[in-house]
């Protein structure tokens, strides 16, 4: 047992490793002077000194020895009280980290030694390597190695507790009050590869109730809904998951759970109880635009949907919720677009155009449909240069205006092209058949 004193304060710290962890870790420590605190190891004083400004001790010895001090005292105060040699779940973290603290110690042995005894330990290299010794220890004394030992009746290993723990639990295990306790105060219990432990922490009916490849999944689900897992609903659910499969998958659980009414269909997003503006449309070419956009985002959002639920790749209340959506969001596509399109075709704005439909088929292909079912011109299965002249024909320009355009040797050359051809449309000298008011009436 060590005390530590420092500014009229006397506390009884365990081992070495808690003394460090108090020098980096707490407040009241760090702004004294070493000269300030006080250390006493069996009513022996222990050097205390600061080591490039952090607090840390000198004690006489071998760096090896004095390192493998350090492990003796955790392993008979925590690993092995009574001799008898606990298992990861059966220890405290707090405790169980002070065994990866001294790995860390390992890459800075001048924080613990002095140089003399670094230089005196090290090998003809020079180096000093207390990471593969404290490995070898652990392995002689504990069983495994910086990997930690292996968890819950899986042949894989781990060092991080909190998956010990989990599995421990999942498995019925007799998990110590001490070591759950630490959990229940720690803000995050566990991370999120095994953030189902918090359900096993909070709900001891679910111990023991289900393997853990299935109280993964389940916490999954039921974390998404109002209360959760409880001790109300805990049997419940154990019962119906004896009807998952081993190994199952998410969605296989919503499913199983759904079914059984053990949760609720999802609810719509709050942005669908309210009316979405869709503007109102310019042209019949926007009016068209808008519907056909629609009905290909809806289809093909359909067509996924379908899709991945077959597959399994998708619950069914999920897809349920999917497909109101994309019915809603049919409804709720703006004439924006096919608007600002329409503008474009009405004021002969080609550079526009050509960025929006001269690309391959499978591109904007909406834009493409619509310029055939309005203005029956077919930008579609056709080659490269006849969808250009296409383009150019829905913009207003005849052949001779394209190819004026076409030899303009800047961006401004084409921009007054441009603009000629807007004020001769304006002035209703120049107007291509496409855009006489018997066919495009809907945009004068």
């Amino acid at each position: 047992m060590y005390q530590l004193s420092f500014a009229g304060l006397s506390l009884s710290i365990g081992t070495l490793l808690e003394v460090l962890a108090v020098f980096r870790t707490d407040a009241r420590v760090l702004a004294l002077e070493s000269s300030e605190i006080v250390l006493e190891h069996g009513g022996q004083p222990v050097r205390v000194i600061r080591h490039n400004g952090a607090l840390t001790v000198r004690r006489p010895g071998t760096a090896q020895d004095v390192f493998l001090s350090l492990l003796d005292e955790i392993d008979g105060a925590y690993f092995r009280p009574n001799g008898v040699l606990q298992t990861a779940w059966q220890i405290r973290r707090s405790h169980w980290k002070l065994l990866y603290d001294a790995f860390d110690l390992t890459s800075t042995p001048r924080l613990i030694f002095s140089s003399e005894q670094v230089e005196a330990a090290a090998d003809a290299r020079g180096r000093l390597d207390l990471f593969e010794l404290l490995q070898s220890e652990c392995e002689r004394r504990f069983g495994f190695r910086y990997a930690g030992p292996e968890y819950g009746r899986t042949r894989h290993r781990n060092g991080r507790h909190e998956v010990h723990v989990a599995y421990a639990l999942a498995e019925g295990w007799a998990v110590p009050e001490a070591v759950l306790d630490e959990y229940r105060q720690l803000p995050d219990r566990f991370t999120l590869d095994v953030s189902w432990g918090r359900a096993l922490i909070d709900v001891p009916e679910l111990r023991g109730a289900m393997s853990p490849d299935k109280v993964r999944v389940l916490a999954s689900v039921m974390r998404r809904e109002q209360g959760g897992i409880s001790s109300g609903n805990a049997a419940l659910l154990a019962m119906a998951m004896r009807l998952a499969s081993n190994v199952p998958s998410y969605e296989e659980v919503d499913d199983l759970l759904f079914r059984h009414g053990l949760v609720q269909a999802h609810n719509l997003p709050d942005c669908y109880t309210t009316p979405q503006p869709l503007g109102t449309p310019v042209s019949k070419f926007a009016e068209v635009y808008r519907q056909n956009m629609a009905d290909k985002r809806r289809d093909t959002t359909v067509a996924r949907l379908r899709k991945e639920r077959t597959a399994g790749q998708m619950s069914q209340r999920t897809f349920d919720l999917q497909m109101q959506i994309a019915v809603l969001e049919h409804g709720r596509e703006t004439f924006a677009l096919g608007n600002e399109i329409s503008e474009a075709i009405d004021s002969g704005d080609v550079h526009y155009l050509l960025n929006i439909m001269d690309c391959p088929d499978e591109r904007n292909r909406v834009a493409k449909q619509t310029a055939r079912e309005v203005f029956g011109i077919k930008l579609l299965g056709v080659r490269a240069a006849a969808r250009r002249r296409g383009i150019f024909a829905l913009a207003g320009y005849d052949e001779a205006c394209q190819a004026e355009w076409e030899s303009a040797d800047s961006a401004q050359a084409r921009q007054r092209v441009i603009e000629i051809h807007q004020a001769t449309r304006v002035a209703g000298s120049v107007r291509p058949v496409v855009f006489a008011r018997t066919q495009v009436a809907h945009h004068a």
